[in-house]
């Protein structure tokens, strides 16, 4: 054949070729046409730092879970980067599965089944909460998955692994708080969306995604929960979620994750939403929920078991809702409250840094000794003294504040936009780099190495 034959016939391919991450291989419906946005198309070449705009980051497609009769999927990060939880409701009480492959294999003929075993929903009548750990996941692999069984099936979804190396990315970002107000949900939504998918464009290699509490406004309120869940990004990225005071009042949290090595130190509302520690390449992560007041002591505990059990690792991240170092002059007594905890265990356990939520406004201190006494360093700051807190504003600009001035805080400031925060750990550095996520604009940068 000649070379402009076969270059035509690459040509009609690739256009008939599924385009983007998140293709899926169930038919489309009504009712995914309907949440599907315009395609967006990647720019031909990226604009300038802080040029970009909410368009620049092309639509991630996924049909939404809400086109079959299952709710709720889920992926959350497991114990280490072998591993994937996925939490899903389904209307059948038969147990459920998941089919999981390589992206190669459309029509699962290979595929590997986890079972679930179902337990009636608390929060939604007529479903059935399915919970399943994947195992065996290989780095750098592009991955299908499905949920439910032979009564209700989701779409097919993609997930591809990081590197498993000591040198990562994680993708972490403060209160979604979606449904504050209620009457601006739907442009919270968007921009929650957007958010997302500006995190696949400009970390496709990102580990995880940290959502450090608030995920919902109202925790009872099933449409903010669809607002946030409900997103093609989330079903392929493993989120890693806090708890915060306005996911308080229900089982609604631990019904919708599931989360490793959890503990029930620092449980709030039932056992299922205590603390949690996971590992990625020479970090150890340590997610608490500090919720409960007559439950703070018990996180030295928790930390002093997850430190035990991973000895040798370089790097020390504890995940928090409440700040003991913010700005928001409403919660600064608060802050004092929590304040000896966090002094404790942060020198006790060489934290290196505590990020948390809750202001909707931006802070990083100086590094906090264990006597409250700080030291400043410049970037980047060689084998630095103490702990660094930073507190994230929102994700959805459903809320921001105005902070006040604190003696601790190296950067302190009101944000009128959503934020992303990129953490990248080698085994020399840390290095945190927020970006509004809109126009893309470094706002914040600072490093660590040891």
């Amino acid at each position: 054949m000649k070379k402009q034959h076969l270059f035509l016939l690459a040509a009609i391919l690739l256009l008939t070729l599924p385009s983007g991450c998140g293709k899926d291989t169930a038919p489309k419906t009504e009712g995914e046409a309907e949440n599907k946005k315009p395609e967006t198309e990647a720019p031909a070449a990226p604009p300038a730092p802080g040029e970009e705009n909410w368009g620049t980051a092309p639509e991630y497609k996924a049909a939404l879970i809400t086109t079959t009769p299952i709710r709720y999927l889920s992926a959350n990060v497991g114990s280490s980067e072998e591993e994937v939880n996925l939490t899903w409701f389904s209307p059948s009480g038969e147990a459920g599965q998941v089919y999981w492959t390589t992206a190669d294999d459309t029509e699962f003929e290979n595929a590997s089944v986890f079972s679930a075993s179902p337990v009636p929903s608390e929060v939604t009548s007529g479903y059935y909460v399915n919970r399943v750990t994947v195992t065996g996941l290989t780095p750098e692999t592009e991955y299908l998955y499905q949920v439910g069984n032979e009564d209700a099936l989701s779409p097919a979804y993609t997930y591809t692994t990081p590197a498993f190396s000591s040198t990562f990315r994680f993708t972490a970002v403060g209160d979604a708080q979606i449904g504050k107000p209620v009457e601006d949900m739907d442009r919270q939504k968007n921009n929650w969306h957007k958010l997302l998918n500006k995190v696949k464009y400009h970390f496709p290699d990102s580990s995880f995604l940290v959502s450090l509490g608030d995920q919902v406004n109202d925790f009872d309120d099933t449409e903010q929960y669809n607002a946030f869940l409900n997103q093609g990004a989330l079903y392929s990225l493993s989120l890693a979620p806090v708890k915060g005071n306005h996911d308080v009042g229900g089982p609604q949290y631990s019904e919708h994750f599931t989360l490793p090595n959890q503990s029930s130190l620092g449980s709030c509302d039932d056992s299922g939403d205590g603390d949690y520690w996971f590992t990625r390449g020479d970090a150890l992560f340590l997610v608490l929920n500090t919720m409960d007041t007559s439950k703070w002591g018990e996180h030295s505990e928790f930390i002093a078991s997850a430190v035990e059990s991973n000895p040798e690792t370089k790097w020390r991240i504890v995940f928090s809702h409440f700040s003991p170092y913010n700005a928001y002059e409403n919660y600064v007594e608060n802050a004092h409250n929590i304040r000896p905890f966090f002094l404790e265990f942060t020198s006790q356990y060489d934290i290196d840094l505590v990020m948390c939520g809750h202001d909707h406004a931006y802070v990083r201190t100086y590094f906090i000794q264990e006597d409250g006494s700080y030291t400043e360093y410049e970037s980047p700051a060689v084998s630095p003294e103490g702990t660094m807190y930073l507190t994230l504003s929102s994700s959805s600009g459903s809320l921001y504040r105005r902070p006040t001035d604190q003696a601790e805080a190296a950067v302190s400031r009101k944000r009128d936009t959503p934020e992303v925060t990129d953490v990248q750990i080698t085994p020399a550095n840390l290095t945190v780099s927020t970006y509004n996520a809109e126009t893309w604009e470094l706002m914040d940068l600072f490093e660590i190495q040891k």
